[in-house]
């Protein structure tokens, strides 16, 4: 996938957008707030995705990719949680 950052409010947040690549709509938004306890971060993902291929798509979007991709950022939020605390 080939994406672009669309948006970006340093520090706030920013946005990627797919230019190229397997879905019919991809758009990231990460946004960062101050945590409750001093000194954290907390990262929010809201992502908006469409599969291609119509009603086949809508289909396999409803039953697999959403889980899948929501699987996928929490697994990689995990070990940016991880690296960045070390």
């Amino acid at each position: 996938m080939t994406s672009t950052i669309s948006a970006w409010e340093r520090p706030a947040y920013f946005v990627d957008e797919q230019v190229s690549g397997p879905f019919r709509h991809w758009r990231h938004e990460h946004r960062f707030d101050a945590a409750p306890h001093a000194g954290a971060t907390l990262m929010t993902d809201i992502v908006d995705l469409s599969a291609p291929a119509g009603l086949l798509g809508r289909l396999i979007d409803r039953l697999v990719l959403r889980r899948h991709m929501t699987h996928l950022i929490n697994v990689r939020n995990r070990h940016l949680k991880t690296t960045l605390e070390r």
